[in-house]
């Protein structure tokens, strides 16, 4: 969502929306699927809010919530939408209540995402689910922690952790990533044997069943040191992007080791922001060795994150909004996203080579990858992809072309042709390619930035 359109969410939240404000809201939740998913996942997040600090089940009514809220003629102002999109507006008003509640009371962080994750009893965490401070157990799957400090922890089990607050968790034992904004700069993950302490980075962390700490960093830098025992002097180490550590109790030593983050494969695609692949796709690895031309591979489209939550500054052409299949359009008739949308950017290739007893075989592949946020544009024309290089891409990379892929023309049936579908959900992308060795298909998809 764009800032303006933010800020009406944030304002009708919070009871503050004027009346004309209220209206320019209607106006774009019925003008906009959109804006209206986005509504409705605030509502989810303030109705998960609201769980957390009601005591006791109440009756509720379209009376009873209308009856005692500040600022109830408001909701007469939203009479033109649909039955739940209103219903949904109450809910929204009353989570606002619990939302300022919320503000007094330390709650480090929130369930964002969740891939297959279970408690030890059994039970599945939710996404919208508010954590306390203490002990946290994932007996598997991956969750993804966002904390009110702006950082984003994803964590795999079978994993031991405890949440301090909002700038420091505690790993006993599993493996996270963790992605730290500015904003966050100072988070921390401590283990028995590493204090590690961000310097506005992203990193892997890894404690393993005898004690070992692994630690990598994918971007930026973080400090790491030895936990003080009695007179033995504290090390301390700084590691850039693409450097590696590992420590243990017994020795408490801090040992450079080569950078390896196959460990963090699983983890790394869901705090990226990506919730599912299927078929023939491959996220790359984390790490500083990011090129296109460095990951050929005629059986797996290869996944690279670009640059996060970026704010363009001028518009965007796409090829592609609206879910359905993907068909050629002149230049002149693309859309375009506007300049304060942010988005997060990712590169999807088709990097086919020579290869086998046929080298010259042209390659099929099919795969389908599901975001976390709504898609809010696909670029896959040459000249878009040149074009928004310049925004998205990653610095002092080379990017090749051409690179388009090739639709299938209305009415021929000949076999051979490039597809690509984007879901009803807008979260889902449906890709297959068909690319010649020496060639290559590339597929650029904006994501919109999550809060």
């Amino acid at each position: 969502m764009n800032q303006t359109i933010e800020a009406l969410i944030d304002k009708a939240i919070n009871e503050t929306a004027s009346q004309e404000e209220l209206l320019k809201l209607e106006e774009h939740l019925l003008g906009d699927s959109l804006v209206r998913e986005r509504y409705l996942h605030a509502v989810n997040m303030h109705a998960a809010l609201r769980r957390q600090f009601v005591s006791r089940p109440e009756s509720i009514t379209p009376e009873s919530i209308t009856r005692d809220l500040p600022g109830r003629s408001h909701l007469g102002k939203f009479a033109g939408l649909s039955i739940v999109v209103a219903c949904a507006a109450c809910l929204m008003l009353i989570a606002g209540t619990f939302l300022i509640l919320s503000r007094t009371r330390q709650v480090p962080a929130v369930i964002a995402e969740t891939v297959g994750a279970y408690r030890d009893s059994g039970v599945a965490y939710v996404s919208g689910e508010l954590l306390d401070s203490g002990p946290m157990t994932v007996s598997r799957g991956i969750v993804r922690l966002d904390f009110s400090s702006g950082a984003s922890v994803a964590v795999e089990g079978p994993a031991q952790l405890d949440l301090v607050d909002e700038m420091r968790l505690v790993l006993h034992r599993g493996v996270v990533t963790a992605t730290v904004p500015e904003s966050a700069s100072g988070f921390v993950i401590d283990t028995d044997s590493a204090h590690v302490v961000d310097l506005g980075t992203a990193f892997g962390v890894s404690v393993s069943h005898a004690g070992q700490t692994d630690v990598c960093v994918f971007e930026g830098e973080v400090e790491v040191s030895t936990p003080p025992v009695g007179r033995e002097s504290q090390q301390t180490q700084l590691l850039r992007e693409g450097e590696a550590i590992r420590s243990s109790k017994a020795s408490n030593s801090i040992d450079s080791v080569a950078f390896e983050s196959s460990q963090f494969e699983n983890t790394w695609p869901v705090s990226s922001g990506v919730l599912q692949t299927t078929g023939a796709i491959r996220f790359v690895k984390p790490g500083p060795e990011f090129h296109p031309g460095n990951y050929q591979d005629n059986e797996n489209i290869v996944v690279f994150p670009e640059r996060e939550d970026v704010l363009p500054g001028e518009e965007v052409r796409v090829d592609m909004v609206d879910p359905g299949v993907y068909a050629k359009s002149p230049y002149r008739e693309k859309r375009r996203l506007p300049s304060d949308q942010r988005v997060t950017s990712y590169l999807l290739q088709l990097d086919a080579y020579p290869e086998g007893k046929n080298p010259d075989r042209r390659r099929s592949v099919r795969g389908q990858i599901t975001f976390a946020n709504p898609i809010v544009g696909v670029i896959t024309m040459d000249r878009l992809l040149r074009e928004s290089e310049v925004i998205f891409g990653v610095p002092d990379v080379s990017y090749p072309s051409p690179r388009t892929i090739e639709p299938r023309p209305a009415g021929d049936q000949r076999r051979g042709f490039d597809s690509l579908t984007l879901a009803a959900d807008r979260r889902t992308l449906l890709i297959e390619l068909q690319e010649n060795p020496g060639h290559l298909d590339q597929v650029r998809v904006l994501i919109e930035t999550g809060n």
